[in-house]
């Protein structure tokens, strides 16, 4: 199979991984036949973007730099985006949109989000600001663009523009993780497999450093490309409230808790964000274990044990298939099978959390991945693809699907050695605030409880007095269902 990957190069700044790299409309990986459960084409994927390769440069040809900007300007950012030259703005400093009718209320003016509910439909309560952009608007990546009157001056994005729901959702039949993988077990089964390789066999050329995905390959990373209310289309009720929970303390009170800044975990689908995976990544194949490592602010370490089966036996209790103790792991367990060299697995056994702009998952999420090589006319591996569904019956009304590619860099013999990770806290929640201290400092610190949504606690503990905020439904871990 052949195709031109979707990769970015690493980059020391958001501007650079959007503009170093060189993309190609998103594609799948083609089995080679109908598979009852992957390879199935992209239903609305990114468009093609080409960039410069490589770091900027001071002797860029200008011609060459200005054609890109323009490239990236026509790239379908929702927005609003606001970062060096390029700016995504429909409109800013208290001004709306032409065509468009504003809210009487909407997120950056509301006293209290949970009232407002039967408005989180509407684009226009987020002023049709993408995630990124929504929590980016005081200046965390694009510079301010909340105005001199927050939040009244908060920025707008383009309420013509969205990644469409079907892009989102998986194109597949199955309703869990474990008929899924036990659909593709029966299809590769038919064809003679799962194939048994030795250290003789095994794809060992799939060894070697790849590239860390980019902001631009694929609907979820940073979601730049998606409107809030298809997001939340996605997501049971619990978990819209909860999404849009996080996007107000972001664009409305200015207290977004982001767990890595506090040295928390980054939780299991950070793998999927690029900000966070921008060193690159290292696979290791070995007949009985493939061994997957990324990460930039923390580690993401996935162990794939190749032909071993999940214990069941707390299933049928409301727990979820593993392989060791019966409790969530960060990154979860996994089990998985060759079918040639297109290595098919199942996670489960995985540890609820969020991330800072992106939609929490609970303890119940399971994920079927697959990872096919992509090579070119004379054999040689040129980048991984991964295909990615994602179940969770208690965050999402139906399976989400996220297809990536990434660009083989080289073998071990070259490139710097994958770093391990330490985070030393030097930020930490002041009343409700992310704030730098310096050694020495002293204030009053309530160690949160870490299973029970900590940066909850502190949004509903300083920022939500008052709120007529619903009953709390305690799904989020330990409990016997």
């Amino acid at each position: 199979m052949k195709f031109t990957a979707i990769f970015s190069n690493v980059a020391a700044t958001f501007l650079a991984i959007l503009l170093c790299g060189h993309t190609a409309a998103q594609q799948i990986a083609d089995p080679g036949f109908k598979s009852v459960g992957r390879g199935a084409p992209v239903a609305a994927a990114l468009p093609a973007l080409t960039l410069p390769l490589g770091p900027p440069r001071a002797n860029a040809d200008p011609a060459e730099t200005q054609r890109a900007m323009e490239a990236l300007s026509r790239f379908p950012f929702v927005g609003p985006f606001a970062f060096g030259p390029v700016r995504v703005i429909a409109a800013a400093d208290g001004a709306v949109p032409s065509g468009v009718q504003a809210l009487p209320i909407d997120l950056f003016t509301s006293k209290d989000f949970y009232s407002d509910r039967a408005l989180w439909t509407d684009k226009r309560y987020f002023r049709c600001n993408s995630p990124l952009a929504l929590e980016s608007q005081r200046g965390a990546l694009n510079g301010s663009l909340i105005g001199k009157d927050p939040q009244r001056t908060a920025a707008w994005g383009y309420c013509d523009r969205d990644h469409p729901r079907e892009g989102i959702v998986s194109p597949y039949q199955w309703k869990s993780a474990q008929e899924h993988y036990e659909a593709l077990l029966a299809e590769t089964t038919k064809r003679g497999g799962p194939t048994q390789h030795t250290y003789a066999t095994v794809p060992g050329d799939l060894n070697g450093r790849y590239a860390p995905g980019g902001f631009l390959d694929n609907w979820y990373s940073a979601m730049l490309t998606v409107q809030l209310p298809t997001v939340l289309s996605v997501l049971t009720p619990e978990y819209q409230k909860r999404f849009v929970q996080d996007m107000y303390h972001q664009g409305n009170t200015n207290a977004p808790q982001w767990p890595s800044q506090y040295c928390w975990p980054e939780g299991f689908m950070r793998r999927w964000y690029s900000a966070a995976i921008q060193f690159p990544q290292t696979v290791i194949v070995t007949p009985s274990l493939v061994h997957i490592e990324a990460g930039v602010a923390d580690n993401f370490i996935t162990n794939i044990h190749i032909g071993r089966t999940f214990n069941m036996e707390d299933v049928a209790k409301g727990g979820v298939p593993r392989l060791g103790p019966a409790v969530p792991r960060w990154y979860g367990e996994t089990i998985g099978f060759w079918d040639k060299e297109a290595l098919i697995t199942w996670t489960s056994n995985i540890q609820g959390w969020a991330g800072h702009g992106v939609f929490e998952f609970s303890s119940q999420l399971q994920t079927i991945e697959i990872y096919t090589p992509v090579r070119d006319e004379a054999g040689k591996v040129t980048a991984l693809n991964h295909e990615s569904v994602f179940y969770d019956p208690e965050a999402f009304v139906e399976p989400i699907r996220i297809v990536r590619n990434y660009a083989h860099l080289s073998g071990f013999e070259e490139g710097d050695p994958p770093p391990f990770i330490e985070c030393v806290a030097t930020i930490f929640p002041v009343k409700g605030h992310s704030t730098p201290l310096t050694p020495g400092a002293k204030f009053e610190y309530e160690v949160p409880d870490m299973f029970g949504r900590p940066w909850a606690q502190l949004w509903e503990q300083y920022f939500e007095e008052g709120m007529k905020r619903p009953e709390e439904t305690d799904i989020f871990d330990f409990s016997d269902k």
